[in-house]
């Protein structure tokens, strides 16, 4: 055999096994998840130092969130010295809730778009924070309000490649999204 049938054979094997490799495990979802895990990690002290230098304390915003099957928050929310006061909710009937109908009975605190106590954008960043340093890699997806640097949208769970052999989940994570931003001057 002559050396450019070997190096042929050897090429195709390895170009082989890469596209194998690419088809079973998707070894490139996992590089753009690191890299999305990065980017969180690098604009998050950033949009929290904005939020912080605006000291901003009172606003109002709607949450869309869902914590498959669990909790599926849909509410405008009002906040008054960085605590939640005021719970409508969104569609076409919005009522006010009252604050013994804030937390579910079932899930407290341990899952957070449960407890509408923790919508206020301090615990929000402290949870994307804490969800940083204690389990990067649940991280999805997180971004930023250019203009006031708060928490747009955060999506967490359980992160899975795409292959063949490692599926993507599609009942995997805790999502929201906050709109309609309004800051108070008092």
């Amino acid at each position: 055999m002559t050396s450019s049938k070997i190096r042929l054979i050897t090429a195709s094997g390895i170009i082989i096994l890469l596209i194998l490799t690419q088809v079973l495990y998707d070894p490139i979802s996992s590089v753009k998840h690191v890299l999305t895990i990065s980017s969180v990690r690098s604009q998050l002290p950033q949009a929290q130092a904005k939020w912080e230098k605006l000291e901003i304390t009172n606003y109002t915003f709607e949450i869309i969130g869902d914590a498959r099957s669990i909790c599926q928050p849909s509410v405008q929310i009002e906040v008054k010295n960085d605590k939640v006061v005021k719970v409508e909710t969104l569609g076409p009937n919005p009522q006010t809730l009252p604050p013994e109908q804030w937390v579910d009975p079932d899930w407290e605190n341990e899952v957070f778009l449960c407890n509408y106590n923790n919508f206020t954008m301090t615990k929000i960043f402290d949870l994307v924070e804490l969800t940083l340093h204690n389990f990067p890699s649940s991280i999805l997806q997180a971004d930023f309000d250019t203009e006031y640097g708060f928490v747009t949208s955060f999506e967490y769970g359980i992160y899975v490649g795409h292959g063949l052999a490692r599926p993507q989940l599609s009942n995997c994570c805790n999502v929201f999204r906050i709109q309609n931003f309004q800051p108070h001057t008092q």
